[in-house]
């Protein structure tokens, strides 16, 4: 149990005065009395000496304290709470660098992980998506949109699709972009989905996480290539970089710590199946986190179990007393 002002539980410290208070006042009512009358006359005039009254003491001190504590506060348990739910808002970014033209994914890494994205897209259809296109810098190719058609239609799938962005892959500002692209609404859920194979060069993968948690956004990580390594396709053959053919391998460490540090999840899109459950419960959690965030349901408050049994023992004390007269 906790409480939300605890500083108000001092106040319960009126309970024990107001007895010492009852005791007192009784004991000088019976000073008074004995000043003009010997207690051995007292029967033989009819006296009878000042009631103790010691059960509604007891209850009316009991009742003080616990009005303290129902003014302070008191919080335990959780609280159910009914909110609205938000919308479900989802942003694909994709890597379009150079190793992605690799073919240890049929027909391409590029080509695999757009099937992937049209797959996801057409399996949720009530959902909101953005495309990110990223390698070594990140731009938004299509903004949020119900539209599904417009963002399929916008998918590059292989090295003929044109993407003017610089070489490389580099996390930078693909998070900044993936954020931006979303709605910065409390009860909006907000995921994001990165294909990617990984070799991230520019080392800003801390920056990267700290981001998602300022935006409050979850991020699922999908691992596209092979362990073995392949060559990176040129625009002739294979590339070729100081006289050695420039291979690449699925570099997924930077990957995983991605997912698990912004609270989503990383899996190899060989391994995915069908991701459109995991998404859909990743949202599910991202909205009702927002939504106890919101309401401040940690714990229910109880004040009233305290201020109703104060108010039973007050009546019951002025009841006893009536009765004692």
């Amino acid at each position: 149990m906790e409480f939300q002002r605890p500083w108000m539980v001092i106040l319960a410290l009126a309970g024990p005065l107001y007895w010492w208070l009852r005791l007192r006042w009784l004991r000088v009512d019976e000073k008074r009395l004995r000043r003009f009358v010997r207690p051995v006359l007292w029967a033989r005039m009819g006296i009878a000496p000042p009631s103790a009254h010691k059960v509604s003491r007891i209850l009316i001190s009991i009742s003080i304290v616990l009005l303290a504590l129902g003014a302070a506060g008191p919080v335990w348990g959780i609280s159910p709470a009914y909110i609205p739910d938000g919308g479900a808002n989802v942003v694909l970014a994709l890597d379009v660098s150079r190793s992605m033209w690799s073919d240890d994914e049929t027909p391409s890494r590029l080509g695999r992980s757009a099937i992937e994205i049209r797959r996801i897209i057409r399996s949720m259809p009530g959902t909101r998506f953005s495309l990110v296109l990223f390698s070594g810098h990140a731009r938004l190719a299509v903004p949020i949109t119900l539209d599904n058609d417009f963002i399929l239609d916008r998918i590059p799938s292989g090295s003929a699709d044109a993407v003017s962005l610089p070489e490389g892959t580099a996390l930078s500002n693909l998070v900044d972009v993936m954020a931006t692209a979303l709605p910065d609404m409390d009860m909006e859920a907000r995921v994001g989905i990165i294909f990617s194979d990984g070799g991230f060069h520019d080392y800003t993968l801390n920056d990267a996480i700290n981001q998602a948690h300022d935006r409050n956004m979850a991020l699922i990580t999908i691992g596209t290539g092979g362990d073995s390594p392949v060559s990176v396709p040129g625009d002739n053959g294979p590339l070729i970089w100081q006289g050695d053919t420039v291979k690449t391998v699925l570099e997924e460490e930077w990957l995983q710590e991605l997912a698990e540090e912004t609270g989503g999840f990383y899996t190899r899109i060989s391994e995915a199946g069908d991701l459109a459950g995991p998404i859909e419960e990743l949202l599910h959690r991202s909205s009702a986190q927002a939504d106890a965030d919101i309401a401040g349901a940690a714990g229910a408050r109880r004040f009233q179990f305290f201020i109703g049994g104060a108010l039973l023992l007050i009546l019951t004390a002025a009841l006893w007393e009536r009765r004692e007269q």
